[in-house]
């Protein structure tokens, strides 16, 4: 009896350990995906699999690995072959819910959600595994929800609140959702229900990086490889930001030290790219960066097409870094590309089309949450238009700086009125002036550009409600001229000229238009223009000048207000 006994329990313990090698096997893979060691990763998921096929745990994990690796067919096939065997299988839905989203069915990708959150739905509500596992894919991949996903991981979080993973992904959750501080705050919750998982401090860390607050992030970056000294990405990002800095040695020490605890990867040679790149040597950039896509083709990583883009704006080919931009906004994940990403786009895009160049500097300053950087980045946006002539794009920047300044300024009003206004666009140069006359009664240029656009709109100088607009802002414009005839002479005269003809062809008034003639002589005696239509209203009538038989006043005709229209400043 007694020999019984020890019999059981010895197969009682050779149970629990088969059971915990395999939980522990599973981690293994999972801690290699998180450190982004994708092929030691796929060798513990396929030597699970291959040892029991219905491990469906390891076929999901499988397939994510497939995904992070960007083998998406792998993994669609991996779901969809198990799925016919175990069509009721709710994480092996997910997964396939997961290759929906990246492939663009958003609805049939929801559909294999909810059925999944029925499927393993019991007393106790849903499955905390299944809702990770949704929002993880919904996370991942572009088109995913991420309010869905939060509203799914909030529900696993507080299922099983010291579940790591689960806040792990509510973390990133937030981080897509642009809302920084409650990520930070479930990174805190990962780590605090498993201090060793250096992927949630990782993840903390990047969200000082976009915060540029260095100090943090590096610390926090040395914090994750003390929690696991073979995390790679955390020796990635502390090369990247050493290579910043310009400290290459340095730098090439955390390059060591990546790729000592990667996998043997040709991609790895993107760390060669990349310090050639700061070192503005861009042939070797690009010659590295194309010998990763040879090596490793439809896998590789996004940030090598990032290399290229870089490397061809740096040599000036704008033309050959468009279909390299292309390729890494397409390819990559939104949590990895930064505001300058961007830019960069904005700029490679700048000759062809404008719509991109302004899009890119709204979604840079979106994401930057640091507003000095938010501001030098659309002020660079602002210079940069006005060093390529695009007035349009100038006005449009300027509208985006002034609302996102803290405290606003009335006079933008004016300078992005006369972008618009040099640009052609005159309604939105009209509406700009006037606001700027609002808060600027006194200013003599809110007038008379107001005035001047008007103008543009309205070159037969008859049309309303152009034509009172003229006539009030030519007119304040000589009030206020009159307080230094010197400084405003140019404004003055224009004004004078302009409402001369207004007041003699279309308002038949022949007194007005003299009187405003006079008053531009008063600013430039020598001026033969005003000069010769005075003396042309003030002859006698019956006596028409030499050419004009006709006997109806000289003023201007609309072909002539057009050309006095880009006569004046």
């Amino acid at each position: 009896m007694k020999m019984v006994k020890i019999t059981i329990a010895v197969l009682l313990a050779g149970l629990l350990e088969i059971a915990g090698a395999r939980a522990q096997s599973i981690q293994e893979g999972i801690n290699h995906l998180y450190a982004e060691r994708n092929k030691s990763a796929k060798d513990v998921f396929e030597k699970l699999v291959a040892t029991n096929p219905n491990n469906l745990e390891a076929v999901y994990w499988l397939g994510q690995t497939y995904i992070a690796m960007e083998d998406v067919k792998s993994a669609r096939d991996l779901y969809s072959k198990t799925l016919q065997a175990n069509g009721n299988a709710p994480l092996i839905l997910v997964g396939m819910g997961h290759v929906n989203l990246i492939d663009g069915k958003k609805d049939e990708a929801r559909q294999m959600f909810e059925t999944a959150i029925n499927l393993s739905t019991g007393k106790k509500g849903a499955d905390v595994g299944v809702l990770n596992a949704i929002g993880r894919a919904s996370v991942d991949a572009k088109e995913g929800d991420v309010s869905y996903a939060i509203d799914k991981l909030k529900t696993a979080a507080q299922k099983d609140p010291k579940n790591a993973d689960v806040f792990l992904n509510l973390g990133d959750a937030y981080r897509k959702a642009h809302e920084g501080g409650q990520a930070v705050t479930n990174y805190d919750m990962a780590v605090s229900a498993n201090p060793a998982m250096a992927r949630a401090i990782y993840r903390k860390a990047m969200v000082y990086y976009t915060q540029k607050n260095w100090e943090l992030f590096t610390d926090l970056l040395n914090k994750a490889i003390a929690a696991d000294p073979k995390f790679a990405p955390a020796y990635y990002e502390l090369y990247y930001y050493y290579l910043g800095k310009l400290d290459f040695n340095t730098a090439q020490d955390y390059a060591n030290k990546y790729i000592a605890n990667t996998d043997p990867d040709p991609q790895n040679d993107y760390l060669v790219a990349s310090t050639c790149l700061v070192k503005k040597d861009y042939d070797c950039a690009i010659n590295t960066s194309k010998g990763i896509i040879s090596k490793a083709g439809e896998q590789t990583r996004p940030r090598t097409y990032k290399v290229l883009a870089y490397a061809y704006v740096g040599k000036g080919d704008t033309a050959s870094a468009k279909q390299y931009i292309d390729q890494y906004f397409t390819k990559g994940k939104e949590e990895d590309i930064i505001p300058q990403d961007y830019v960069l786009r904005g700029q490679i895009y700048g000759s062809s089309d404008p719509n991109i160049v302004y899009e890119s500097y709204v979604k840079a300053a979106q994401m930057d949450s640091v507003y000095e950087s938010k501001m030098k980045t659309i002020q660079e946006g602002v210079d940069w238009a006005k060093a390529k002539n695009n007035k349009i794009l100038e006005g449009q920047l300027r509208l985006l700086q002034s609302a996102n300044k803290k405290t606003p300024n009335p006079a933008d009003a004016f300078f992005t009125g006369l972008a618009f206004y040099q640009g052609a666009d005159y309604k939105k140069a009209d509406s700009l002036f006037k606001l700027y006359i609002a808060s600027f009664p006194d200013s003599l240029y809110g007038h008379y550009y107001d005035a001047r656009a008007n103008l543009a709109l309205d070159t037969t100088l008859s049309v309303e409600p152009y034509l009172t607009s003229m006539v009030n802002g030519f007119r304040k414009t000589l009030d206020i001229a009159a307080s230094n005839k010197e400084k405003f002479k140019n404004q003055a005269v224009a004004s004078s000229q302009f409402l001369a003809a207004i007041y003699n062809n279309t308002k038949k008034d022949k007194d007005s238009a003299v009187y405003f003639l006079q008053k531009g002589l008063e600013f430039d005696p020598t001026n033969t223009t005003l000069a010769d239509f005075l003396k042309e209203l003030q002859k006698p009538a019956g006596k028409p000048s030499k050419g004009n038989s006709g006997g109806k006043p000289t003023g201007l005709t609309k072909p002539n207000a057009e050309a006095l229209s880009k006569q004046w400043p």
